[in-house]
């Protein structure tokens, strides 16, 4: 009786261990469907409207401006000379068009603070989600070089002080957009969810630029086309003297609308029902944008071509207009 009492025993905490087992196997195999439901429906969100509030960082990829208009050579320049008939019989002065005369290429990257902020109305239909959203990006400022171009490039190069050589600057340049996107949210069974997106709309180019040219003097060179060796034992011409260490300035205040296209990507994270978070990254392109404007000094006189005559004008046009920003979403599902 003893012998087969141990053996009951034995029999029945083999049993209980095995069914222990069963039990164990059967919850690891059932666990993954308990959670997998919820998870997937959390990971694809609720169909309906949901609101997005956007803070970030941006910055701006490689854009650049040209400048077309009558760039007059300084031995042209009639308001140098006591008069008209002073200046020279040379094609350059008389047979003047309209050209590109300067281009500038802003590759530094922002000098100031950068921000990218955004306000959407989104909803969401399974895995799709559509939205109108408010876009204002902060691009801040920075400066580059200006280089000369056109048929005079050669000989207004020797003209500008190494110094302070000639430079462009743009400051305060924003981008606000009205665009409409369309998002795709990624399968993906746990609560991490891939997404990406692209959309386009209507943008508005806001920014203040400023260009400056500073002539040697005469102490440092300046030997303009038509002129004479300073350093030469030869009489300086009056119009020569006059330009020497003079400035072109100008300054420009720019709000234009332009068309505007994004690219979207990102993973989102869900709190819970309702609230969700997200981490996002945008590339965006725009088209070129072009403002007429006028030159505030020439030489250092009245920015003007000739003795009561016409304004000196141009057209600066800007192009390659493009930013990348990254910013953290918090998104309400009502």
């Amino acid at each position: 009786m003893a012998i087969n009492k141990e053996i009951a025993t034995r029999f029945l905490r083999a049993w209980r261990i095995a069914t222990a087992v069963r039990l164990a196997t059967a919850a690891v195999l059932v666990a993954p469907s308990w959670f997998a439901a919820p998870l997937a429906a959390t990971a694809q969100g609720q169909d309906g409207f949901y609101l997005r509030i956007d803070f970030g960082d941006s910055d701006a990829l490689t854009f650049q401006g040209s400048f077309k208009g009558v760039d007059l050579p300084t031995r042209c320049d009639r308001l140098l000379r006591s008069g008209p008939t002073m200046v020279p019989p040379d094609p350059a002065c008389t047979g003047l068009g309209s050209a590109v005369f300067a281009t500038v290429r802003f590759d530094r990257g922002a000098e100031t603070m950068t921000s990218a902020t955004a306000l959407a109305l989104g909803y969401s239909l399974g895995r799709i989600r559509l939205e109108a959203e408010l876009n204002n990006t902060a691009l801040g400022g920075t400066s580059a070089p200006l280089l000369d171009a056109g048929p005079h490039a050669g000989e207004n190069v020797r003209e500008w002080s190494a110094v302070e050589p000639p430079s462009a600057r743009v400051s305060g340049l924003t981008l606000s957009d009205v665009f409409l996107n369309v998002h795709l949210d990624l399968d993906n069974p746990s609560r991490f969810t891939p997404f990406v997106g692209v959309g386009g709309g209507v943008s508005t180019v806001v920014l203040a630029f400023e260009g400056l040219r500073v002539r040697r003097t005469l102490a440092n060179g300046f030997e303009p086309a038509g002129g004479v060796d300073p350093a030469a034992d030869i009489a300086i011409p009056a119009w020569q003297t006059r330009a020497a260490g003079t400035a072109d300035y100008m300054s420009l205040l720019l709000a234009e609308s332009t068309l505007g296209a994004n690219l979207i990507g990102g993973v989102a994270w869900e709190a819970n029902e309702r609230f969700s978070v997200a981490l996002r990254g945008r590339y965006a392109r725009y088209r070129d944008v072009r403002k007429p404007g006028h030159w505030d000094l020439l030489r250092s006189h009245a920015p003007v071509l000739e003795e009561g005559g016409r304004p000196a004008t141009f057209d600066l046009e800007l192009s390659d207009i493009a930013f990348y920003a990254v910013a953290v979403s918090l998104v309400y599902d009502f």
